[in-house]
């Protein structure tokens, strides 16, 4: 039992960190029930859009469950993992992971989320590398212009940020995405030149993915601007994997599907 507020100041702080359980949102559902975009739509989000699922009844949502999933805006493995009251108490004192210094130090927790999806999924229309992300052309030709290789520049700097943002924000998935990203772009920037550095961000995005244990520090060495590793480390892989029996009583096991599969493709 803590000590109770004896002044008039004092309680109303103790006040002001109770929650307020009738103003709490349902909690989420449980992991083994959340299937993403494998479970199809009654009918398309908007008239006119979306495409009939073959053999079956229903229309394919274009991914945005699966997003949904990857990004987890409503902080559920939090929730699972913390209990509804003391997530929320972290939430109300702002003792939930975030980016507390730099550009960002202002926004929400999920703001964060927003601005990490954002780094990871949005695209310029006239984006060379436009289109799912798992798929790799061979861009690199060795005449490119200036503004052509500023722009795959500026592309790999964004995928090592959203790296960055991704293990601030403790969000695993998130990371590996960040690593299959780091690959695809690596590579469109740098040609065969860049495929040992990819080569190494997708082994990461696997395992990370994966059943096993994945080692955060090395993972956060991809981020910096030039990766130097030190070939006497010693790793310590102590992060349990998306597909690991700990991590599966947290989160769905599509979440490890999805992230295996980009990598995968990647590699």
């Amino acid at each position: 039992m803590g000590k109770k507020a004896k002044s008039n100041a004092g309680k109303k702080k103790a006040l002001d960190r109770k929650i307020d359980k009738s103003t709490l949102p349902p909690p989420p559902p449980k992991p083994e029930d959340e299937v993403g975009s494998a479970k199809p739509l009654e009918k398309p989000a908007l008239p006119g859009t979306g495409f009939k699922v073959l053999g079956e009844e229903g229309y394919d949502d274009g991914g945005v469950a699966d997003l949904s999933l990857l990004i987890d805006l409503e902080d559920s493995v939090q929730r699972r993992k913390r209990g509804e009251n003391e997530y929320f108490t972290a939430l109300k004192a702002d003792l939930l992971p975030r980016a507390t210094r730099g550009p960002m130090a202002k926004m929400t927790r999920r703001e964060q989320k927003v601005s990490l999806a954002q780094l990871l999924f949005s695209e310029d229309e006239d984006c060379e590398d436009k289109g799912p992300s798992e798929v790799y052309v061979d861009q690199v030709r060795g005449d490119e212009d200036e503004k052509t290789l500023k722009h795959r520049e500026d592309r790999v700097a964004q995928a090592k940020a959203a790296l960055r943002l991704s293990l601030l924000l403790r969000e695993p998935a998130c990371a590996s995405l960040s690593l299959a990203e780091l690959c695809k772009r690596a590579l469109t920037f740098r040609g065969r030149e860049g495929a040992k550095d990819a080569l190494r961000c997708a082994d990461l995005a696997i395992e990370i993915a994966g059943s096993g244990f994945w080692d955060s520090d090395e993972v956060a060495v991809e981020a910096e601007d030039i990766p130097v590793h030190d070939p006497k480390y010693e790793k310590n892989a102590t992060s349990p994997g998306l597909a690991h029996p700990q991590t599966l009583k947290l989160l769905p096991v599509r979440v490890s599907h999805l992230c295996l599969r980009s990598a995968l493709l990647q590699r």
